[in-house]
């Protein structure tokens, strides 16, 4: 388990005075256009922060109503991003690498509103059975690897862990279709031989289910990597300035105490992933960066550019230009 290096009591007082400091900038009432958000969100620790500033009312100190709509089983960061274009969401927590994929493809035209997590040790791994014969990396050549979506950040992350331990992707198989609820059941039936996941599921997994962790992919070039962030239409955010802007100020203080509140993360799982107290107590966290670092971000690009997962003509493609600085 990782412990972060920061000085949580101080950070915690430097907040609660924040908070108590009424009238400045960033505690008055903006006059919002919309009152009632619909968040569709990935049931996973990189929402902690929408989890926290939802628990902890700060949306409402802003004058909004959210609600937050896990995506089901079956569902993607794609199918969130359809119920944004049919008006079913507002704001999506999904993965950049699809949010990428459909601004370069013109489907979808986004803006990335603010960061969710980026990768710290443990977060998202590849699991197997346990007692599996696979006990390391270069025995999966020629094996079936699972992730919850195609061409998604499962996928970028296992090509380039296969990749710096000499496989090429094309070497292994993909099942694109296993969800994280699926995969203690397709390892122990052996239809998968490793399986793409993320926290609170790995925990639960190794818990509940024996399974254990072949390979941590915070490490090589995916060290610190962006996972997941927050998104609207560009005609969402047009059209509704002061509700985008009152959601980003209550969102940015969730990801400051999620990030400096380890208590603080473990009641906001136990709360809205249900996941139970024992096993929230090792959960490995990810980072909550605040706002929208977009040289970090570009890191996406430089992957899906390296891994295939975006033409070579997308090569100058920045993505400041989603994000909206």
């Amino acid at each position: 388990m990782r412990f972060r290096n920061v000085g949580v009591a101080l950070a915690a007082a430097i907040m609660m005075l924040a908070a108590g400091c009424s009238g400045g900038p960033g505690n008055t009432p903006l006059n919002v256009e919309k009152t009632d958000i619909v968040v569709d969100a990935f049931p996973a620790i990189d929402s902690a922060g929408l989890y926290i500033a939802q628990m902890d009312g700060l949306f409402a100190d802003q004058g909004l109503h959210v609600t937050i709509e896990p995506i089901q089983a079956t569902q993607t960061t794609q199918t969130e991003i359809d119920g944004q274009l049919s008006g079913t969401y507002d704001i999506t927590a999904g993965d950049y690498v699809t949010y990428i994929d459909n601004e370069l493809a013109g489907t979808a035209k986004l803006r990335i509103i603010a960061e969710a997590s980026f990768l710290q040790p443990n977060v998202l791994t590849l699991l197997v059975k346990g007692g599996s014969p696979i006990g390391s990396i270069d025995q999966l050549k020629h094996k079936v690897i699972s992730v919850n979506a195609p061409d998604d950040i499962g996928t970028l992350l296992v090509d380039s862990l296969l990749v710096e331990h000499g496989i090429l992707p094309d070497q292994v198989r993909f099942n694109n279709g296993v969800a994280f609820l699926a995969v203690a059941q397709n390892l122990d039936s052996n239809t998968i031989n490793a399986a793409f996941a993320p926290e609170p599921f790995v925990s639960l997994y190794e818990e509940k289910a024996g399974l254990e962790e072949l390979a941590d992919l915070d490490q090589g070039s995916t060290t610190d990597f962006p996972i997941q962030g927050y998104a609207v239409t560009q005609a969402w955010a047009a059209k509704y300035p002061n509700t985008l802007k009152a959601f980003t100020r209550a969102l940015s203080q969730g990801q400051q105490i999620a990030d400096t509140d380890r208590a603080a993360v473990e009641l906001a799982v136990e709360k809205y992933l249900q996941v139970p107290a024992s096993t929230a107590a090792f959960i490995s966290l990810p980072s909550f960066p605040a706002g929208v670092d977009a040289v970090r971000l570009q890191r996406v690009v430089s992957a899906m550019l390296r891994f295939g997962l975006l033409p070579p003509k997308d090569q100058s493609f920045k993505v400041q230009a989603m994000t909206g600085g």
